[in-house]
C-alpha cells in the first residue's frame, strides 16, 4: 500500500494537492498501488504568489510500516513546473511507480515537492498523509467482541 501525502501545511506559500492523472479530482484518501504497477497524478496549486516563476520537483519516500525499503517507490516528474495562472494543475506529469519486488506488508508515505529555484529548504509541498491500520490491529478487537459476544450469549443461556 502507498500512503500519499497531499495537503500543505498552514505554512506553506501556497494550498497544493495531488489530483488524479486528468487533473479533474483530488486522489482519494487511501491509495493502493501493487508491486509492479504505476499511477499517474497531476499537481494542484493554489494560492499562488509567484506565477510564471519555475518551481522545482522534489520528493521523498519514507517507509510508514513494514520490511519495504524507501527505494522501491520510484517516482519520475518534469524537473520543474511553472504555473501561469492560479488555481493551476500540472496534468499527468507525475508518475508513482511501486517496484514488482515490492514486499506486500509495506505502507509508504510519498511527499512531492515544489518551490522556487535556489531554495535549500522545503517551503511548499502536495502531501497527505493517510495510514492504513495493519491487519491485526483491527482484527484482534473484532475477534475479541464476537468471543465475548458468544460467551455472554452462552451463559444467558445456562
Amino acid at each position: 500500500m502507498v500512503a500519499i501525502i497531499a495537503t500543505s501545511g498552514t505554512s506553506m506559500a501556497y494550498g497544493a494537492d495531488l489530483w488524479d492523472e486528468t487533473g479533474t479530482a483530488s486522489l482519494p484518501p487511501i491509495v493502493i498501488i501493487q508491486p509492479g504497477e504505476s499511477l499517474v497524478v497531476s499537481y494542484h496549486m493554489e494560492g499562488i504568489a509567484d506565477l510564471n516563476e519555475p518551481h522545482v520537483y522534489e520528493y521523498d519516500v519514507s517507509v510508514r510500516s513494514g520490511s519495504g525499503s524507501p527505494t522501491d517507490i520510484e517516482i519520475t516528474y518534469p524537473h520543474n513546473v511553472t504555473p501561469t495562472s492560479d488555481p493551476f494543475v500540472d496534468v499527468g506529469n507525475i508518475t508513482i511507480t511501486k517496484n514488482a519486488s515490492t514486499p506486500m506488508d509495506t505502507v509508504y508515505t510519498i511527499q512531492i515537492k515544489a518551490g522556487p529555484q535556489g531554495l535549500g529548504a522545503v517551503i511548499d509541498a502536495a502531501s497527505r498523509t493517510n495510514e492504513v491500520p495493519e491487519f491485526p490491529i483491527i482484527a484482534l478487537p473484532v475477534a475479541t467482541i464476537i468471543g465475548l459476544a458468544f460467551f455472554l450469549r452462552r451463559r444467558k443461556g445456562e
